[in-house]
């Protein structure tokens, strides 16, 4: 197996364990904590839900999916085999991890660890539902992310 198809296998793997974990928790974790802010903020920070760590699984996560995704299109291009698919899969990772560091990961710490600070209920309500909506475009950088992969694996891998 060639260094190209070993990376975007890597990638393919990366980019699905990424839009499964994204779907679930869009679909079970955010509903949890999102429902009424502030109150679920503090019932989601306290016992027995607090006990999950979702930073333990996404700190080596999300770096390994941006990173797998630049190394599928380096080595794609070092050998000359990129396409758009790849191109697109790529920078979608690279998008959806960068506003994942810029924006949601310093918010949603705001929201869970001070339980939203003493922010109005109104105001934190708005911000949570914004974070819900803008979240929704995250995931769907995500799939078209593994949908390039995949495409680019049933042409190339």
């Amino acid at each position: 197996m060639a260094l190209t198809t070993a990376v975007l296998w890597f990638y393919g793997l990366m980019a699905s364990l990424v839009l499964g974990a994204s779907v679930y928790e869009t679909l079970v974790v955010h509903p949890a904590w999102s429902r009424k802010p502030p109150e679920s903020l503090r019932g989601f920070s306290d016992p027995p839900v607090s006990r999950m760590n979702i930073p333990l699984f996404w700190k080596p996560v999300a770096p390994l999916y941006a990173l797998s995704a630049l190394a599928a299109l380096g080595t794609a291009f070092l050998a000359g085999r990129q396409g758009v698919a790849l191109f697109v899969s790529a920078a979608c990772a690279v998008i959806s991890v960068g506003w994942t560091l810029l924006y949601f990961r310093p918010t949603i710490e705001r929201f869970l660890l001070s339980s939203g600070g003493d922010a109005p209920a109104e105001r934190l309500q708005r911000e949570v539902r914004r974070w819900i909506g803008l979240n929704w475009i995250r995931v769907a950088l995500v799939a078209v992310s593994w949908s390039g992969a995949l495409m680019t694996l049933a042409s190339h891998g």
